[in-house]
């Protein structure tokens, strides 16, 4: 008996280690399931939450006045002819002539009036919708809504964005200019290849922005701005409700777009021109459209290798240009 009571011992210990070691392996084997099961109800939540949280909306709107000349829409690659009640929509290109006037009512309720001899870009694709200002004047009536919270109005040197104001930007030719006239906005400052915020903006205050340029805040407007300010935007813009509450118009489509329309647009900060090469890439069809595109390729970077595509990598050389190049090689 004695000769035995070691050899019990051992298996009675081998026993009870291998029942630690499986306690400890189902402790670990629930704890993960724990883990798992509480990394996929976060999973969840997160994405409910995602669901629940709105895409930006498209900015568009409804012209509810336009006094003056017709004013043009570039829409996709056409050109349209608009008038009073008719639809603008995201990625349209408005143009106005000298004298003209017009007021959108904006999708959330804000208000934009565009001046004479402006160019105003909807901006196709923003996280924050965006009217580009590429020349002349603009008014805008912030107003902030569940659709819309924030507006983004800005030139190619300087620009805002608010939920609340009402604001000028005056584009020319070498400057930008930001009126504050009403609530408070962020500046926002356009450098080669992005923007970036600025300051608080203050009622009554005029940011101004040369190329290349800091801001030069004034506490008041200045007598030249005061000047060329058209004299419909020292007023209000005015609230045209019926107009938004009818169907709007069809604006009149006049013809395709010809490289002199959007030359102006197709320098646009590259940000700002993305989708261009798809939306124009058809009407390099006309071979008009698609000579004056060729003959300024110096400007367009974007279109070398849709005017001039380089030749597939495992393209075979031709027989005349191989048999040259043999000739060619020392021998």
């Amino acid at each position: 008996m004695t000769t035995m009571l070691p050899r019990i011992h051992l298996r009675r210990s081998g026993a009870q280690h291998i029942q630690r070691i499986a306690l400890l392996a189902r402790n670990v084997a629930v704890a993960l399931a724990c883990v798992l099961v509480l990394a996929l109800l976060l999973a969840l939540e997160a994405g409910s939450a995602d669901a629940r949280t709105p895409a930006a909306t498209p900015v568009s709107g409804i012209v509810s006045i336009a006094d003056g000349d017709p004013f043009t829409i570039i829409r996709q690659s056409a050109v349209y002819s608009g008038s009073k009640g008719v639809s603008v929509l995201a990625g349209d290109f408005i143009e106005t002539a000298p004298g003209a006037l017009l007021v959108i009512g904006l999708t959330g309720g804000s208000l934009l009036g565009i001046g004479p001899s402006s160019q105003v870009y909807i901006l196709q694709r923003a996280e924050i919708p965006t009217l580009v200002v590429l020349r002349g004047w603009v008014k805008a009536d912030v107003r902030g809504s569940a659709a819309v919270p924030a507006l983004r109005v800005s030139g190619t040197r300087l620009g805002m964005q608010s939920q609340q104001s009402v604001v000028l930007l005056h584009a020319a030719d070498d400057r930008d200019a930001l009126f504050d006239e009403q609530g408070s906005t962020t500046l926002l400052l356009r450098e080669e290849a992005a923007t970036r915020a600025g300051k608080l903006t203050q009622p009554n205050q005029l940011c101004v922005r040369a190329d290349h340029e800091d801001v030069e805040i004034q506490q008041r407007p200045s007598a030249d701005f005061l000047a060329a300010l058209p004299v419909a935007f020292r007023d209000s813009l005015p609230e045209q409700t019926t107009a938004q509450s009818q169907r709007p118009l069809e604006a009149r489509q006049v013809r395709d777009v010809t490289y002199a329309d959007i030359q102006s647009w197709l320098a646009l900060p590259r940000e700002w021109r993305s989708g261009f090469v798809a939306r124009f890439r058809g009407r390099l069809k006309d071979p008009a459209f698609f000579a004056a595109m060729d003959a300024h390729l110096g400007q367009l970077p974007d279109w070398v290798p849709i005017l001039h595509p380089p030749p597939p990598p495992d393209e075979e050389e031709p027989p005349a240009a191989a048999q040259r190049s043999a000739e060619a090689t020392p021998h």
